[in-house]
C-alpha cells in the first residue's frame, strides 16, 4: 500500500513539472509584403545609420584554404586604409527600419545620393537621385489603389518618363505579376508565394512572354532565405546560391556560382555586433580575396 502511494506521489509530481516546463517561443514569420528595409536585408536592432567600406584586394599572396587560415591573413594583411581601390557608402533608416536616405561617397569628399519619402501608413511615396553635383538627376513616383495595395511606379529623369512599373496584386497586397515598360519595350515578372507569404519563384519573361529565367527559392524553418537556384527556359540552372546561418540568425557564410561563366564566389562573415550583424564580410574566388567589406552601425537609442 504505501508503495503505491509513493509511486502515485510521483507520478503526480512528473506531471505537473511535466506541465511547468518552459515551451519553446513561436516561430514567427514576417511575410514579404510587411517586411522593412532593414528586415529585407537580414539585418538586426533599431538601426539609425549603416556606413559601409569596400576594399578590392588583388594581391597573389591573398589566398584562403578555410575560414581559420583566412582570419590569419586579414590580421596579418597591411592596413586596409593603403589598399587604392577603395568605395564607401552610408544609409540612414527611420526608427521602425525604413531607407531614408542612399549615400555613395567619392574619392574627393562629394557623394552621389538618393533620398527617400514616405506617408503616415509607411508606404513609400517617392525618391530623388542626385549626382555629384548636387543637382536632381531622376527621381521616381509610386501610385497606390484603394486598398493601399502597391499598383504603379514611374521613373524619370528630369521631366521624361523613361521606366513604368505595373502591378498586379494578391489580397494582401503581394505583387503576383509586374509589367516593366521601358520606352516602346515590355516585360513582365510574375512572383509566386507560399503560405506564410514569402516569395518562392520569381519568372521573368522576355518582350516576346517567352520565359527569360527563373529563380526557385526555399527558406529553412525560421523563414530565412537558404537556397535560391536560377533557370534559363528549357530548366538549365545557371545561378546557385546558399546561404548558412548560426542558430541565432546570424548569417555565416554565403556560396554563389555562377554556372554560365563558370565562377564561385564564397562570402565569409566574421566580427558580429550585439544585435547580431556582421562587421566583416571577406570575398574569395577561385581561393583568392577579392574584396573585403567592412560595415559600421549606429543604433536608436
Amino acid at each position: 500500500m504505501i508503495k503505491r502511494y509513493i509511486l502515485f506521489v510521483f507520478t503526480v509530481v512528473a506531471i505537473v513539472l511535466g506541465g511547468c516546463k518552459k515551451k519553446p517561443a513561436p516561430i514567427v514569420i514576417t511575410p514579404d509584403i510587411e517586411k522593412n528595409h532593414l528586415e529585407r536585408n537580414h539585418i538586426f536592432g533599431k538601426v539609425k545609420s549603416l556606413e559601409t567600406e569596400t576594399f578590392n584586394l588583388q594581391r597573389d599572396s591573398l589566398s584562403v584554404k578555410d575560414t581559420a587560415d583566412l582570419k590569419k591573413l586579414l590580421a596579418a594583411c597591411d592596413s586596409l586604409c593603403d589598399v587604392p581601390d577603395y568605395s564607401s557608402s552610408s544609409q540612414r533608416y527611420t526608427s521602425d527600419g525604413y531607407l531614408l536616405e542612399f549615400v555613395k561617397h567619392g574619392h574627393i569628399g562629394n557623394a552621389y545620393y538618393r533620398t527617400y519619402t514616405y506617408d503616415n501608413e509607411a508606404r513609400i511615396t517617392a525618391w530623388n537621385e542626385y549626382g555629384y553635383d548636387s543637382a536632381l538627376v531622376s527621381h521616381g513616383t509610386y501610385t497606390y489603389d484603394r486598398n493601399g495595395f502597391l499598383v504603379g511606379e514611374k521613373v524619370y529623369q528630369g521631366d521624361s518618363l523613361v521606366m513604368s512599373f505595373a502591378h498586379t496584386t494578391d489580397g494582401i497586397g503581394n505583387a503576383i505579376r509586374t509589367v516593366q515598360t521601358f520606352g516602346k519595350l515590355q516585360t513582365a515578372t510574375e512572383n509566386k508565394f507560399n503560405e506564410q507569404g514569402l516569395v518562392t519563384q520569381i519568372t521573368e519573361y522576355e518582350p516576346d512572354g517567352k520565359v527569360f529565367k527563373t529563380a526557385k527559392i526555399e527558406y529553412d524553418n525560421y523563414g530565412d532565405e537558404v537556397n535560391r537556384c536560377v533557370y534559363k527556359a528549357g530548366n538549365q540552372m545557371i545561378e546557385y546560391t546558399y546561404t548558412e546561418y548560426a542558430q541565432d540568425g546570424r548569417v555565416r557564410k554565403v556560396i554563389y556560382e555562377d554556372k554560365l561563366h563558370h565562377v564561385k564566389e564564397f562570402h565569409y562573415f566574421f566580427d558580429y555586433d550585439a544585435n547580431k550583424n556582421w562587421q566583416t564580410e571577406v570575398c574569395a574566388v577561385d581561393g583568392r580575396i577579392v574584396y573585403v567589406k567592412q560595415r559600421k552601425f549606429t543604433y536608436y537609442e
